[in-house]
């Protein structure tokens, strides 16, 4: 099994003129004319088009939808079941293509291979608590609205939650702002740090082992450097707070069924497992997660999509079955490519343009946090006759880091080397 979130450009316009049922006329005096083109601008988009862009997201949300399992039941043969699902998996593409075309919306990548899917049926099926991991820096864009829809379709009592992993990326202001977000629209969610509850884990197995202090305090010491609410007096009971391992699993426990009766002894209940499961993007950190509820590495960490190829039971304790689904990546909406580049959606070793995303850095980073960051200053001439503005934009930017860098990397057949030499950036030198 192989995961398809990207295609080749030819192969891309045919399967999506093809799904989307795109008619090619001819005509006389000409050899084909061509409906429609897609129009994805890699520049950023003004605010008047980023609002417009924002509105048409917003109409289309209800669109945005993951793909269905067809019903089936004990007379349903393999075949049958493998056809049906095929052909709900080819309509629900289809009615992506359609939308995309249609709306002249800009998609994310997302997965086109009908076996992951598969995957993901049976997690939440066999779950009662499905959990969403998703990346603290940009949890809307790695959150699917449908597929917590999906999980109450497959039945109502099973219940959602967001867990918001990389939560110590964040000060305590902006995970008030996200909990408040949260809290208003009726979002089950939780902030947790796979990478603070690792070093937890590895302070604690020092202690336990009886370990030098010194050692002890070093791995504390990155710790207290971050914004986070780590007090033992404080309280654990705000949204704000960062969940520690003892305390998720004590959340996990809390969605335990209630006890079911024995079919051979109906006067003795006994308790049923709980099963979550486990749903995320890739890089999102969802086997880190894992590994550090274990306490060691039992999946292996990875960003590229695909590389669990079925999903995985693991027991955390004799109550609670952790279910992995292999790294899935959902479909959503997107200005620009420049913000996919920067949400790491797209990789940036694959990109030629670099002023969209880098003017989308410049945008939303302050000028002195990018002059702290680079050790520099971006030097603007003050326009005359108007006020010094404290913006920048990407050129001024990426030359001062070029400048910094003090170096040009040229490359030759069978070697690459370092030059100490200072050019302009090719924009520059073209203007010049």
């Amino acid at each position: 099994m192989r995961s398809i979130t990207e295609q080749a450009a030819l192969d891309e316009f045919l399967s999506t003129a093809e799904l989307a049922g795109t008619d090619f006329t001819a005509e006389k005096m000409n050899n084909v004319k061509i409906i429609h083109t897609d129009q994805k601008n890699p520049y950023l988009l003004s605010a008047s088009e980023e609002k417009s862009a924002i509105r048409k997201h917003q109409k289309n949300k209800g669109r945005l939808t993951v793909p269905r399992r067809p019903k089936w039941d004990s007379s349903t043969t393999r075949q049958q079941l493998e056809l049906s699902e095929k052909e709900s998996f080819m309509d629900w593409r289809r009615g992506l293509a359609e939308l995309q075309e249609n709306n002249d919306l800009l998609m994310t990548p997302f997965e086109r291979n009908l076996e992951v899917w598969r995957q993901l049926w049976r997690v939440i099926e066999r779950s009662d608590l499905v959990v969403q991991i998703v990346d603290a820096r940009n949890p809307l864009l790695f959150r699917s609205e449908d597929l917590e829809t999906y999980v109450k379709e497959i039945d109502p009592k099973k219940r959602n939650l967001l867990l918001v992993n990389k939560a110590d990326m964040l000060t305590e202001k902006q995970r008030a702002a996200w909990a408040d977000y949260f809290v208003r629209n009726n979002i089950s969610f939780r902030f947790f740090s796979a990478h603070l509850a690792k070093e937890r884990n590895e302070a604690r197995l020092l202690e336990e082992t009886g370990s030098d202090e010194d050692s002890d305090e070093e791995l504390a010491e990155p710790t207290k450097s971050m914004n986070l609410q780590d007090n033992a007096e404080a309280p654990k009971s705000r949204p704000t707070d960062i969940l520690d391992v003892d305390e998720l699993e004590e959340l996990f426990l809390s969605n335990t069924p209630d006890t079911l009766p024995d079919s051979d002894n109906p006067d003795a209940p006994t308790k049923q497992k709980t099963i979550i499961g486990l749903v995320g993007y890739p890089n999102v950190g969802k086997s880190s997660t894992i590994n550090a509820l274990l306490g060691a590495k039992k999946v292996s960490v990875s960003a590229t999509p695909g590389k669990t190829k079925h999903f995985q039971t693991l027991y955390l304790s004799p109550e609670i079955m952790l279910c992995d689904c292999p790294g899935l990546v959902f479909p959503n909406f997107a200005t620009t490519k420049a913000e996919l580049v920067c949400s790491g959606v797209l990789p940036i070793d694959q990109q030629r343009e670099f002023l969209g995303p880098s003017g989308l850095v410049a945008q939303r980073i302050p000028k002195h946090f990018l002059e702290n960051l680079c050790s520099s200053a971006t030097h603007r001439r003050r326009p005359r006759a108007t006020t010094p503005s404290t913006r920048t934009s990407s050129t001024p930017t990426c030359t001062t880091w070029r400048i910094c860098r003090r170096g040009v990397k040229r490359c030759w057949p069978r070697r690459s080397t370092w030059k100490g030499v200072v050019a302009a950036p090719p924009m520059t030198r073209t203007r010049r």
